[in-house]
């Protein structure tokens, strides 16, 4: 059994707001019965002690305890064990999660620390909520108060259930992997799979990630484009090459079909490339094997034309507004067969209006495929309306002949990290592409390194005890000697939002990059700042 628990608004209580069971005995209706509409004030009852403690909290459910009143009917319903599961977000306390098994589950150190990111994880997400529920409030002035609070909670209850879903399910086999890795001396192969396996499965959860700072920053208005006169050939044929693998697992028939000569539009190229293999994921999604996915490139007097059709499951005529709504799915129920969060799409539409465009889509309805269509401006008038769109942050740009990659030979990069696996993980892959890297755990550590040994760069993460990364930043900016003070410098962070990286740059940082990075990313970024130095 679990139940989900939330605080008041008057932040004196927390509440049940809903339970889930697998089985149903009388016992265990009189305790789901004790649970609802039950509420606890701080250190007291199960939710409480959570709140108190903002940790999990582990109760076996024997003897007696004046904080934990529910003990009694719980151990009659047949659990013996109980776990508070924390809902927060850095300081900011919103409910808990709690877990009743009939097995004794003993705690341990590891799943305290997966319990701790999942329930930091759902607060950040509900703080988002939080916010999209207040944008649409002023955006809608006609919606009653008490329509916006009911829409609010169905969408928040969807939203919290697809999340768990969709970050579990890859944390599910990387963790798993990894355990048996630890434990068991793999033959090759099979250790070459759980690598892939692993591998794979992270990108997946980087790209639901960044998914979601996307849609914060498109939703917030923070999205800049650098916009060149590019090929529309070379863009649609580059999104295409990246899923062809993915056409062939599935026997898909994958093609493209150009209307018209190769014409030039003034957009950001990486993003557009973004919008098209985000549709063709959509397609190949909901396409069966054997099917058909066709590209159509197509212009009129003002416009390029990138149409997606395929001949899968369609979409129904009731679901076609919906489409380009976050976190909307045409089925959200458990029984769904594709995952993801409902993000895509979303993205696609206000990219596409970021670029003077829009975005459209027809069906006609289920089992009989679907077809989505990229409008984009030919003309370069279009510019003052795209930079009113992206809030002035536009640039204009020509496109120079990329020089070929130099490696990072004889480049000494300072590492400021203070969790050990990163900071090796950062070591092994900056040796390997030729730079000397000294490693230091702490800001003192850091400066220490510095009066010995001076590097070309400083790569440094953010959140670290006792100093952080901007207090480092700052004592190598105030250094007396220029050679340090001038010393080019790179946050790489978890903390991935863009007033983040506004404010990495304000305090004196060149750069700002989000984990988990891509190194090859990382590699460039240092090979630009020593070019520039």
């Amino acid at each position: 059994m679990s139940s989900l628990w939330l605080v008041t608004e008057d932040f004196d209580s927390i509440e049940c707001k809903h339970t889930e069971v697998t089985k149903v005995s009388p016992a265990i209706e009189l305790f789901v019965r004790s649970c609802l509409n039950k509420s606890f004030e701080k250190g007291t009852g199960l939710p409480g002690v959570v709140w108190e403690f903002q940790a999990p909290v582990w109760s076996p459910l024997s003897g007696r305890d004046d904080r934990f009143p529910r003990i009694q009917l719980a151990a009659a319903a047949g659990f013996n064990s109980a776990i508070g599961m924390p809902i927060r977000m850095k300081d900011e306390f919103f409910g808990m999660i709690e877990f009743f098994s009939t097995s004794v589950i003993d705690e341990v150190p590891e799943l305290i620390h997966m319990f701790e990111a999942i329930g930091s994880e759902i607060g950040q997400f509900m703080q988002r909520q939080r916010v999209e529920f207040e944008r649409e409030r002023l955006l809608t002035q006609e919606m009653t108060l008490r329509q916006q609070a009911e829409r609010a909670s169905r969408l928040k209850d969807e939203f919290l259930a697809t999340v768990s879903h969709e970050l579990r399910t890859p944390l599910n086999s990387i963790l798993g992997w990894a355990q048996i890795m630890r434990r068991q001396s793999l033959d090759e192969e099979r250790q070459q799979a759980a690598l892939e396996t692993i591998f794979r499965n992270s990108q997946a959860q980087a790209q639901l990630i960044d998914d979601l700072l996307d849609m914060s920053r498109l939703i917030t208005g923070n999205f800049p484009l650098d916009l060149v006169p590019t090929s529309i050939r070379s863009v649609v044929e580059a999104a295409v090459e990246i899923v062809r693998p993915q056409a062939v697992a599935k026997s898909i028939n994958l093609t493209i079909d150009f209307r018209s000569e190769d014409i030039e539009a003034t957009c950001d190229a990486e993003r557009v490339q973004q919008i098209v293999w985000n549709l063709l994921v959509n397609a190949m999604k909901f396409t069966p094997e054997n099917g058909k996915v066709e590209v159509r490139v197509d212009t009129t007097d003002n416009e390029v034309q990138i149409s997606v059709r395929d001949n899968g499951q369609g979409i129904e005529p009731a679901f076609l507004p919906h489409v380009f709504d976050r976190f909307r799915q045409g089925d959200s129920t458990s029984t769904r067969r594709h995952r993801g969060l409902g993000l895509g799409l979303a993205i696609v539409s206000n990219l596409a209006v970021l670029h003077g465009g829009s975005v459209s889509v027809t069906s006609e309805g289920s089992g009989k495929g679907s077809e989505f269509t990229l409008h984009l401006p030919l003309t370069e008038a279009v510019l003052d309306d795209i930079f009113q769109h992206s809030g002035g942050e536009v640039n204009v740009i020509t496109v120079d002949p990329k020089p070929d990659t130099v490696p990072l030979e004889d480049v000494r990069i300072l590492i400021v990290e203070d969790d050990p696996d990163a900071a090796e993980m950062l070591h092994y892959a900056l040796r390997g592409v030729g730079a000397e890297t000294r490693n230091a755990y702490s800001v003192s550590e850091a400066m220490d390194s510095l009066a010995k040994w001076l590097p070309n760069v400083v790569l440094s993460d953010i959140t670290m005890p006792d100093e952080d990364g901007y207090s480092l930043i700052k004592r190598i900016r105030e250094m007396e000697t220029t050679e340090i003070s001038d010393l080019p410098a790179i946050a790489l962070t978890a903390m991935a939002r863009s007033e983040d990286g506004d404010r990495a740059i304000s305090s004196g940082f060149q750069m700002h990059m989000a984990k988990p990075v891509d190194i090859d990313e990382l590699t460039k970024a240092i090979e630009s700042l020593v070019s520039a130095r």
